[in-house]
């Protein structure tokens, strides 16, 4: 079979999909619309307010103005919709902690009223994108989609709750669901309070980089590889799934990494005012994408070539 049959096949599976993308101006949006939009999908986005990083494929997608926990918004939005990815989220931890009203408002309630519109727009399938952090502190390594579920902070517990009205969902009305655990997702465009934007950004302007806990791991995968596992979930998958790169990778490691990559006379230091609370700090993280791996998928992209990609987009 020739490589454009491939591609022609792959396209066949969007190009007469209408599809609604929520939180797409957040940081895996736009290089999920971007994607969609090249498969051959219609591409709905629900914004709140400007279109934002968006900007450049403006003609190529539809805006709906509206607000993910105002329930009366999101019926045009949803209106003669096949998929929907839903994406909108707080998902900052600590931002969350300070607001944890804010954050159920948004990711449990919110969940719960595009669910009702899905519903009641009978759509093909709903794509709920949830969190890694759902996990709690790991009984075991790596984490499978079977383990216990033990949410220690509110951005994780707020999405532990999404996850069963999704799944109520399913089981009530058959709806078609599939719920996605991503586990530390990096590359350009990623907001500054996650861990590897805030290294990067360190190492590109400061002569030493604070950071707090050195020790713990986590499992980073590269944001193309994501993109493509999500893909590949929605257009195959059922349930639950893990969504890394089944590497455990250490914070030390990480920034050694990237000073090495920009430059290796650059210093760090672990300082106490960037730890975490012991409360919610998880010592380890490793996925076990095994589930995801037997559609099809597997990741392409090492940690070291996602790191130089990060950086030089970030003018490193």
């Amino acid at each position: 079979m020739s490589s454009d049959m491939k591609i022609k096949e792959s396209y066949m599976k969007w190009q007469d999909k209408t599809v609604l993308v929520t939180g797409a101006t957040g940081f895996m949006g736009p290089y999920l619309v971007r994607k969609l939009i090249n498969k051959g999908a219609q591409v709905k986005v629900l914004l709140k307010d400007s279109i934002g990083n968006l900007v450049n494929v403006k003609n190529q997608i539809t805006p709906v103005y509206g607000n993910i926990i105002n329930q009366g918004s999101l019926d045009k939005a949803v209106d003669d919709v096949n998929v929907v990815f839903h994406l909108a989220a707080i998902s900052n931890v600590n931002y969350a902690a300070t607001h944890p009203k804010e954050t159920f408002e948004t990711n449990t309630k919110g969940t719960l009223y595009l669910l009702e519109e899905a519903r009641q727009n009978e759509i093909e399938k709903f794509v709920c994108v949830s969190t890694s952090h759902v996990y709690g502190i790991p009984e075991y390594l790596p984490i499978d989609e079977q383990h216990p579920i033990n949410p220690r902070e509110p951005y994780a517990a707020s999405k532990a709750a999404a996850e069963i009205i999704v799944n109520t969902y399913a089981l009530n009305y058959g709806l078609k669901t599939t719920i996605i655990r991503p586990f530390n997702l990096y590359g350009a465009g990623q907001s500054e309070g996650f861990i590897l934007p805030s290294i990067i950004k360190q190492a590109n302007e400061k002569e030493i980089v604070e950071l707090g806990n050195l020790t713990p791991t986590r499992d980073f995968l590269y944001i193309a590889d994501a993109i493509s596992g999500i893909l590949t979930i929605a257009e195959s998958g059922d349930g639950a799934y893990n969504l890394g790169s089944g590497n455990e990778t250490s914070i030390k490691e990480v920034v050694e990494a990237v000073i090495n990559i920009i430059n290796p006379a650059k210093k760090y230091v672990s300082i106490k005012s960037r730890k975490r609370s012991k409360v919610i700090d998880i010592p380890r993280m490793c996925a076990d994408v095994s589930k995801l791996k037997k559609l099809g998928w597997s990741p392409t992209v090492s940690l070291n070539e996602g790191l130089m990609k990060t950086i030089k987009a970030a003018g490193g």
